[in-house]
């Protein structure tokens, strides 16, 4: 018994940051459920966030821990596991955590500023947003891949934006959580044009244009090298003492 819990210890001790916020999530969640269902309600007056922040002014960040329904947990987690895996290929960890972060405080204050009504924010979707805004920022057109389905990821993005309208004008009031995206997207655009300025953004409405050459292996071996090892520089030293080709190299790479 002893040896399992020494390698569930060791795993998650070598798990990334993500994957440790993911671990975290679900564990709170258990908890929550257990608690709910002996009747203690406690964890939403102390952690969720509420306009009474001031008296648990920690429930800017505890908030976005915390989720009451399953599938909803489920699919944030997807997202950002998807969303993180995808930018710490080319970034590390410490450039996505930091739009993670800063997605969900950004979120939390859109919602204590725009959302005048009483009610509490859960959830971490303004900070799986804010990577996903990003992602489609910086890699519109990637291509997702499910089963026997294939569509670039910008579908993807164009729906939840869909969803968020439709939460922010059908009802009388707009929702709060939607309300907390929009500073989810803000972050993740800040940190793009922080990264690489506001760029070509055509790029949005372009498809994918597939290459018709052949015999381009040799190439496509190299600049796969050259990535590798800007990627190793970026686990080393990180991103910002990448040089300014390598930065350029990086952006070109990664939005082909």
């Amino acid at each position: 018994m002893s040896s399992i819990f020494s390698d569930i210890s060791h795993r998650f001790r070598n798990s990334n940051s993500f994957e440790k916020i993911i671990v975290l999530n679900i564990l709170v969640y258990i908890f929550y459920i257990i608690l709910k269902l002996s009747s203690i309600t406690y964890i939403n007056e102390y952690f969720a966030l509420t306009h009474d922040y001031i008296y648990n002014p920690w429930s800017l960040l505890t908030y976005a821990f915390i989720h009451e329904g399953l599938y909803e947990l489920i699919f944030m987690m997807i997202l950002i596991y998807y969303s993180s895996s995808s930018l710490m290929n080319l970034y590390g960890e410490k450039i996505p955590i930091r739009i993670f972060f800063t997605g969900i405080i950004l979120g939390g204050l859109f919602f204590l500023a725009f959302f005048n009504q009483s009610g509490t924010l859960i959830g971490s979707s303004a900070g799986a947003y804010a990577l996903l805004f990003f992602m489609f920022c910086f890699m519109p057109n990637k291509i997702i891949k499910i089963s026997f389905i294939k569509f670039e990821f910008k579908y993807l993005m164009f729906l939840l934006f869909f969803m968020d309208i439709i939460r922010l004008f059908a009802n009388d009031s707009p929702d709060g959580g939607a309300i907390a995206h929009i500073g989810g997207y803000l972050a993740g655009f800040y940190y793009y044009i922080s990264l690489y300025g506001f760029g070509d953004f055509k790029k949005y409405f372009t498809k994918t244009k597939k290459s018709n050459k052949k015999n381009n292996s040799s190439a496509d071996f190299s600049k796969q090298k050259k990535i590798d090892l800007i990627l190793d520089k970026i686990s080393k030293s990180g991103y910002d003492n990448l040089t300014k080709s390598e930065k350029e190299f990086l952006f070109k790479a990664g939005k082909k």
